[in-house]
């Protein structure tokens, strides 16, 4: 069962939006607009940073938000959901491995679940590194097990990374639950070539719950790809698949199996995105060109009297 979301979009977090946004922020004091509101408008931002790019936008953000608004610990709570929704790989100290940021390694409190010795890493959010690693506790203990078929899975998944998701990171966990395994693998890729104006994420969650018996299993996955191209215009364009498939498992090989399942719904995905590669132009990206207003006359972006009133007739409508 295959379920997919598609769709193209003008990006938010382009140079021209931070104008907006400091053009907003300065109505919003005109306004009287709550300090929660303008946070709002902040996390926003920050919470749409491109792929890659998210130390960027927060950057510009602070420039434009007072110390008292966007407070340390309401940036790092922006920093910790785009660092987890965009599974950013951090590196683990003393180690020559990354591990990802995902929901299923998420301890709390700024601690992720490094299952590979296993412990737990404190993370820096804005600066998006390990500062610390610290033994498991005892309530982290239902996040650890399986160990010889979360190997399995890892290594196999590793293999296939190398060879058609070239520098991708590989986190796999697994755990017991009701009697029965559960390996849960995620990956992720960023790419960037900011001086060319583009930069590209790539990540995925493939979950296998094994029966008793050993033999058999249901996964479950959804992959995102993430696009964002920003010469001459911002765009960002976003994919989604998730699907599942029940599959036999051979007990001691369970990765064989996880890879080939993930392997056959990859390549249908990759072929997906050819055809609609194919009419982009002429549909998707034809419907987000810039036209002439009613005027007919080219609207002057780097004009920040221009700007901050269409800031302000942005805000009148919003309000009604």
């Amino acid at each position: 069962a295959k379920r997919r979301q598609h769709s193209a979009q003008p990006l938010s977090c382009s140079p021209l939006s931070l104008q907006l946004l400091a053009a907003s922020l300065a109505m919003a004091d005109e306004s009287d607009l709550s300090p929660a509101e303008k946070l709002k408008i902040a996390s926003n931002f920050i919470s749409s940073s491109p792929p890659g790019q998210a130390q960027k936008v927060v950057e510009d953000v602070r420039t434009l938000i007072d110390k008292s608004v966007l407070t340390s610990s309401a940036l790092n709570s922006c920093a910790l959901k785009v660092n987890i929704s965009q599974f950013v790989a951090v590196r683990v100290p003393g180690t020559s491995y990354a591990v990802l940021l995902t929901p299923t390694g998420d301890l709390g409190n700024s601690c992720f679940l490094d299952p590979n010795a296993p412990q737990q890493l404190v993370i820096d959010h804005l600066r998006q590194e390990c500062i610390e690693t610290r033994p498991l506790e005892a309530a982290h203990k239902e996040h650890v097990g399986c160990e010889e078929k979360r190997k399995s899975v890892d290594r196999a998944m590793k293999r296939y990374t190398d060879e058609f998701i070239s520098g991708a990171v590989v986190t796999t966990y697994g755990r017991e639950v009701e009697r029965r395994a559960q390996i849960t693998c995620c990956v992720g890729r960023v790419n960037m070539n900011l001086g060319n104006f583009w930069s590209g994420l790539w990540r995925s969650e493939w979950k296998l719950v094994i029966e008793a018996n050993g033999r058999s299993g249901r996964l479950e996955g959804r992959v995102h790809c993430d696009v964002h191209y920003f010469e001459d215009g911002n765009v960002q364009l976003h994919d989604k698949l998730k699907f599942d498939k029940s599959i036999d498992v051979q007990p001691g090989d369970e990765g064989a199996s996880f890879v080939s399942s993930v392997s056959e719904f990859e390549q249908a995905l990759m072929a997906s995105m050819e055809d609609i590669y194919q009419t982009m132009s002429e549909s998707v990206l034809n419907g987000l060109r810039r036209r002439l207003p009613i005027t007919k006359v080219k609207f002057d972006w780097d004009n920040k009297a221009s700007v901050h009133k269409l800031a302000a007739d942005l805000q009148k409508q919003s309000v009604r």
